[in-house]
Formats: C-alpha cells, structure tokens, sequence
C-alpha cells in the first residue's frame, strides 16, 4: 500500500463529492481542483462502499468477494484509485 494509506486506514467519501451516475459507471466533480473523474463499474463499486466509513483490508475483502482478482493486484488497484480520489479531495480519511 503506499505510504499515505495502510490496510487499516479508514476512509469515506466526503458527503459533498459532486457525482452522478451513468450507466454502470459513475463521473466525479472535484469543484476544487477543478477536474472530473470518471470510474468504470469497479471504480463505482468502490465509490458505493465508500459511502460509509470502511478499512481498506475491508474494501479489498469485499471487492475480491465480488470480483475474480488476485489479492495483490485488488489491493494495489484500489491503493492507486483511493490515493487519486484522496488528491482530488473526493474521500476523506477517519482518525484512527
């Protein structure tokens, strides 16, 4: 995991995120950098179970549940997804 997050860090989109829903995919609005985003279906299954606050081991866990990956490969993806949504101030990370 890169150094910013760990397995146990806990995260959750910010109730504010500009998002709307197209298709199977999902398009971000950061207002404050002043870019958008767009996730396919597996991105948008991450912004869905990020709604509410989870651990990203919890994360990885439910997306290897769902889909068929190497543990290794789920847990970098996502590492690499929630580091961008985190610069473009989409998630937000909970003390722990």
């Amino acid at each position: 995991m890169p150094t910013s997050i760990t397995a146990e860090t806990i995260l959750r989109r910010k109730p504010d995120a500009l998002f709307a829903a197209v298709g199977n995919d999902v398009v971000l609005m950061s207002t404050e950098h002043g870019k958008y985003l767009g996730l396919d279906d597996i991105g948008s299954e991450i912004w869905q179970l990020i709604e509410q606050p989870i651990a990203v081991r919890a994360l990885c866990a439910a997306l290897a549940d769902k889909f068929d990956g190497e543990p290794a490969v789920i847990e970098r993806d996502v590492s690499t997804l929630l580091d961008q949504l985190i610069s473009f101030s989409m998630v937000e990370v909970q003390p722990s």
